[in-house]
């Protein structure tokens, strides 16, 4: 069936149209595997969380629907990357992480790095801050020497 999605102006979530079948207003979009295969088996969720069905790529959609669907997932699983650490500095039971991220320079705080942290694969991992922010460091040992020393100071 042939999948519509989009974004009415003023709306705060997605309408998903099956073709011949159905529309989901208030409809979200989740993502079954976010680590492995982020952009293959979405879940389509009812405005209450109820899955109506999967799409298994986002290469099924027309341009429009794939910039909207694209958008509420940027949207939804926002995760900057890591791509150089300027200072980890623990103070009073917090780590002060200060960094250059792929959306710009941002300070963010960790409380504990192994409850807060996980390494998805070998060097790849996904840190998530006191409030709540995810930040992705894709390959440690690609970052520049100093950054290296600043994570391995965590292990």
């Amino acid at each position: 069936d042939k999948l519509k999605c989009e974004r009415l102006q003023g709306a705060s979530n997605l309408r998903i149209t099956v073709e011949g079948d159905r529309t989901v207003l208030g409809a979200r979009l989740r993502r079954v595997f976010p680590l492995s295969h982020p952009d293959r088996f979405l879940s389509i969720q009812d405005g209450e969380g109820k899955e109506v069905g999967i799409l298994r790529s986002l290469d099924e959609l027309d341009h429009e629907s794939r910039k909207a669907a694209e958008q509420e997932l940027d949207w939804r699983y926002f995760t900057p990357k890591i791509l150089k650490l300027n200072s980890v500095k623990q103070e009073g039971g917090l780590w002060t992480f200060d960094v250059l991220s792929s959306r710009g320079p941002v300070q963010f705080y960790v409380r504990n790095w192994r409850d807060s942290s996980s390494e998805i694969s070998p060097g790849r991992f996904l840190i998530q801050s006191v409030d709540g922010q995810r930040f992705e460091i894709p390959d440690y040992q690609q970052l520049d020497h100093a950054s290296q020393l600043l994570i391995e100071q965590l292990f």
